[in-house]
């Protein structure tokens, strides 16, 4: 085989070759942008939960979420409780619980971070504040059937991943 046949091959590869470099940059270049794209997500969800922690507001609403959330339950008149300053702390931190589920669920905020740091608040305000987002859902004036609909959906799946006591 003389070096005009090796010219002969190689010419014939060349498109080949070429098609594989470009298909290889292309990989590379997804892999970099999803990695960017997962970081990003990470660095939201970080960033709005140190604004939470650091707001005094915020810390102040889930402070007294946890002293009202256990009494729901044996509220007799959910309508009575509506005109309460009580219920509007309540719905004020269940909006941000409302707003976290869906950064989660729309992809803005990583579920990974958002489930180590709210992982356990959240299905559980879910579950204690039922009373609440029932009435919410059945009264027109407070809200519609898909009122925290986002975060239903965000904690019923993340009660499966919750360990049982």
């Amino acid at each position: 085989m003389t070096s005009f046949d090796y010219l002969d091959v190689a010419a014939k590869l060349a498109p080949l070759g070429t098609a594989l470099i470009a298909l290889a940059a292309a990989t590379i270049a997804w892999c970099a942008i999803r990695a960017q794209r997962d970081i990003a997500k990470r660095r939201a969800a970080i960033d709005f939960f140190l604004k939470t922690e650091m707001d005094n507001e915020i810390v102040a609403l889930y402070q007294k979420f946890r002293k009202i959330a256990p009494t729901l339950g044996s509220i007799p008149h959910m309508a009575t409780f509506a005109t309460t300053d009580d219920y509007h702390h309540l719905r004020t931190f269940l909006n941000i619980c409302e707003l976290i589920a869906v950064g989660v669920n729309e992809g803005a905020f990583s579920e990974r971070v958002s489930w180590a740091y709210w992982g356990d608040i959240l299905p559980n305000a879910y579950k204690q504040a039922k009373p609440v987002i029932d009435f919410v859902r059945q009264t027109p004036s407070e809200g519609s059937a898909a009122t925290y609909i986002e975060l239903q959906r965000l904690c019923e799946k993340w009660f499966t991943k919750m360990p049982k006591p």
